[in-house]
């Protein structure tokens, strides 16, 4: 239910960029005006897509992914390699939440040009969505160490299960 949300939330999103583009372009080569304000929203909406996206994405499991050298590991190669590969990006989610915040505090007190609102609106995505990446990566390892299954194994299990249905 909760990936659901995120979905209907991505699916908002997406289209208001659509939109808002779609009609900034009509105002400028039809009407012949300009909404002056509309690159700032517009990209303060790509902002939170992206991130937002990002958090969607690691919890469905769907970033790239190749694991042809976990399929020929043994399986302690492959526990390994789970590990090692969750603790690399919760080191980028720190990062994300560490600089995310140093970045929103560093903005706190300034303004975009046209619409005059707070910068920090468009920052604050940034250690919000490195916050949930990291506690999804918790909640991934918990599950696979609670499953005693490799990771890739019941990945593998799982895409053949979703073929065949």
């Amino acid at each position: 239910m909760l990936d659901r949300f995120f979905e209907a939330v991505a699916a908002l999103l997406l289209s208001a960029i659509t939109l808002l583009a779609l009609a900034a372009v009509v105002a400028r080569y039809v009407l012949n005006a300009s909404l002056s304000w509309s690159s700032e929203v517009l990209i303060g909406l790509l902002v939170y897509v992206t991130f937002f996206c990002g958090y969607l994405a690691l919890r469905q499991g769907a970033h790239l992914r190749i694991d042809v050298v976990a399929a020929l590991l043994p399986r302690r190669g492959q526990w390994l390699l789970f590990f090692v590969n969750q603790a690399l990006i919760g080191v980028v989610c720190v990062v994300m939440v560490v600089w995310g915040l140093e970045q929103t505090l560093t903005f706190s007190h300034r303004t975009t040009l046209m619409l005059g609102a707070p910068q920090w609106l468009f920052y604050v995505a940034v250690p919000i969505s490195g916050a949930g990446m990291l506690l999804e990566l918790v909640r991934q390892c918990v599950v696979a160490v609670k499953a005693k299954v490799p990771p890739y194994d019941a990945a593998q299990q799982a895409s053949l299960e979703e073929t065949s249905s």
